[in-house]
């Protein structure tokens, strides 16, 4: 500027020394310096050249006419003001050029101060003051938590500029507003839902908002880089975690343990979704004695926030539990504020939930999302490799169990194995084929299954109206799934089965999904296994047929060894007479029988009985004859038993019943049947009639052998007065 300065002034001096010599040329001179003199030195400076360049010609006496001497002071005026204009511009971009360099430099040294950061959360409550320098008379990071704006950090006021911030958190763009020459408000959307508010001393134009921009988009990316480097530490120890744990309830303890202090929640909780219900895999934190009592309960399907994330298959973050439209008044009460419900899937569909809550109205922040997903796929990896481990070992408990069981013992237990392994199935039924080719219920979970056992199926019935895949996939086991959003379940139901039946005692019309498989051994299909869904038409994918064809791979091994077991069990325990259970399987039932009644809490009966007026035949009509009697009477007693109920030949003309889920009451409503029916043996006549003693655990005894004795003395009592059954009622 100094430079242009004397130059100015160099050619204001040529000017007037080209004026005293030639008038011709120095005119021209003299334009030239007052425009130079303008742009230079200002508007007043060249009006005061003007008026001595003017002045000159006539002080030295030069020869020019008024025109000329008019228009060439009017050049002049016209020179000074152009300079004058052209030098203020010039003035004024050099100091836009200053300020723009100034504020650069502070971006930049604020850009290189944010890349020594090692926290993203001490960075983002940084930034600030890392803008103290530039065109910032206040800077602050915000964000909204509802309708309100929370200063995150930082000490300006945001509050009246909430509609521009509104505007740029709605847009995702900057917003910018100017209030006057002096002060001008911009806000930028940053990463994590928040925004940087910036207010300026001054107008900011377009490259200045540029350099903010280009700011906060440095900040992001560094925090962008930390979170990943902090992310890759935390896989890391969620990996050491879960690669130690031996079971799936010990790695969900871990993982909660690892999210309370990353995420500052207050609790959480693994839970796993199994038979209709939500069953808590873990509890970590300051759970509340209420929502506790709640978890350990199951949370049927359905119900609250955790079914609405379950059955969408997306996170949901809840940040005001209060406001929350499927809010469960006893959490709420037990001042549970804030909570996130995040699905566990690995490679297969999501069959568990991770839940973190804390007891303060939060915001679940961008970074506090990514840990979650991080740790929600690792855990789903894990618990994939553990619940495969888990069938297995549960289906070596199986066979243990279905081999050292009755055959009808042995169906209930097949069933609750299948409907606890297989995912999605809340419910089940289990036919089986019979000798004449039918198919019968044989075990129920979830259904009446005594009004079941009243409908037999043909194999058509089975096979080609319900299962409806081909013979081919039939005869193979291969597993069929029906859902309802497919086809109405309930009509097809009833093609095969009576309506006032299979609607109440089968629940049709609440079955959403039903997976069925064949079982198959050798290729001859022995059973046929149901598994229902009441609450998810899509409850049964890939995961669920794959379980269950190793589920009845298993079952039809044991369904086979049970079959040729019961064979040889039959002709050691059967009595060769009547075909009834002998003494010996009654002393092996009566203990096995005991000990499921112990176990599972329900009440077990026992009939003797001793047929009155039988001598008198043998001793009439002979021994043959005898026999004949005793044969009519087991296939009268076969003929009025309850599904259930097992009937044996002691020996001679004693019988005994035992009434499984029997009372004493039940037990002697049995009895008088049982009584009514022997009455119409006759031969001639001479007809038989029973005596029967009736006993029942708990009620009478607590003891097998207890039980037995009881019975048999009150048989002898009947007999002794004559009467059929003891006790009366």
């Amino acid at each position: 500027m100094r430079g242009a300065r004397i130059l100015a002034a160099l050619a204001a001096l040529l000017a007037a020394a080209g004026l005293v010599l030639d008038w011709v040329v120095g005119p021209a001179l003299a334009v030239l310096a007052v425009f130079v003199l303008g742009v230079v030195w200002g508007g007043t400076v060249a009006l005061v050249a003007t008026v001595v360049l003017v002045a000159l010609p006539v002080l030295v006496g030069a020869a020019a006419s008024l025109a000329a001497w008019a228009y060439y002071a009017l050049a002049l005026l016209l020179a000074a003001g152009m300079g004058q204009e052209i030098g203020r511009r010039l003035r004024k971009i050099e100091l836009r050029q200053r300020r723009l360099r100034s504020n650069m430099r502070a971006v930049m040294r604020a850009a290189q101060r944010a890349t020594r950061f090692q926290d993203p959360e001490e960075l983002i409550a940084r930034v600030p003051r890392l803008f103290e320098q530039g065109p910032a008379r206040a800077t602050c990071v915000v964000e909204f938590v509802g309708d309100e704006i929370r200063v995150v950090s930082g000490a300006c006021n945001p509050l009246p500029w909430k509609e521009l911030v509104h505007e740029a958190l709605r847009e995702g763009q900057p917003a910018y507003q100017e209030e006057g020459p002096d002060r001008a408000v911009l806000v930028v959307p940053m990463c994590g839902g928040r925004l940087f508010v910036l207010e300026a001393v001054a107008p900011l134009d377009e490259d200045e908002r540029g350099l903010v921009n280009a700011f906060v988009d440095v900040v992001c990316l560094v925090r962008q880089k930390l979170i990943e480097s902090r992310e890759a530490e935390q896989f890391g120890r969620l990996m050491t975690a879960l690669a130690s744990s031996r079971s799936l309830k010990e790695a969900s303890e871990k993982v909660i343990q690892l999210l309370i202090p990353l995420l500052g929640a207050s609790s959480g909780a693994v839970m796993i979704f199994r038979q209709g219900r939500f069953e808590p895999l873990a509890m970590v934190g300051r759970i509340p004695p209420e929502e506790e009592a709640l978890l350990l309960s199951g949370l049927p399907a359905g119900w609250g926030a955790i079914w609405r994330s379950y059955i969408q298959r997306h996170p949901l973050f809840i940040e005001d539990y209060g406001r929350f439209d499927l809010r469960v008044e006893e959490v709420y009460q037990a001042g549970i504020r804030s909570l996130v419900f995040v699905p566990v899937s690995g490679e297969r569909r999501a069959r568990i939930v991770l839940v973190m809550q804390d007891e303060r109205v939060r915001t679940w922040s961008e970074e506090d999302r990514n840990v979650l997903a991080l740790v929600a796929r690792g855990l789903g990896l894990m618990a994939e490799q553990f619940l495969v481990r888990e069938r297995m070992d549960a289906l070596l408990r199986l066979e243990r169990e279905v081999l050292g069981s009755f055959i009808d013992e042995a169906y209930e237990t097949l069933m609750r194995y299948a409907v606890r392994l297989v995912p999605g199935a809340e419910a089940g039924s289990l036919l089986v084929r019979t000798d004449d080719g039918r198919f019968v219920y044989a075990a129920a979970l979830g259904y009446d299954l005594e009004s079941l056992r009243e409908v037999a199926f043909s194999l058509e019935d089975v096979r080609d109206a319900w299962y409806n895949a081909g013979e081919e996939k039939w005869a193979q086991g291969e597993p069929r799934i029906v859902s309802t959003v497919e086809q109405d379940i309930a009509t097809m139901s009833y093609k095969t089965a009576p309506v006032e039946v299979i609607d109440q005692a089968g629940r049709v019309r609440e079955i959403k999904a039903d997976l069925c498989f064949p079982i198959v051994y050798q290729g001859e299909v022995l059973a046929v296994m149901n598994l229902d869904s009441f609450s998810d038409p899509e409850a049964f994918d890939d995961e669920s047929v794959e379980a269950a064809r190793i589920f009845a791979q298993q079952t039809a091994l044991l369904l086979h060894e049970q079959h040729y077991r019961k064979l040889l069990e039959r002709a050691a325990h059967t009595d060769p007479l009547t075909g009834l259970h002998n003494r010996r399987a009654f002393d092996e039932d009566l203990v096995t029988l005991w000990k499921s009644a112990q176990r599972y809490g329900y009440p077990l009966a026992l009939l003797v009985m001793d047929l009155s007026g039988f001598k008198q035949i043998n001793d009439r009509f002979g021994h043959a004859a005898g026999d004949q009697v005793l044969q009519e009477v087991a296939r009268i007693l076969n003929t009025h038993t309850r599904n259930g109920d097992r009937i044996y030949r002691w020996g001679g003309d004693e019988f005994a019943v035992l009434l499984p889920h029997t009372g004493l009451a039940g037990a002697v409503r049995a009895a008088r049947r049982y009584a009514a029916a022997i009455e119409r043996v006759c031969l001639e006549d001479h007809c038989v009639h029973a005596n029967i003693g009736a006993a029942s655990f708990p009620e009478d005894a607590q003891k097998p052998e207890e039980l037995l004795k009881l019975a048999d003395s009150r048989m002898y009592q009947a007999k002794a007065a004559g009467l059929v059954v003891e006790p009366r009622e």
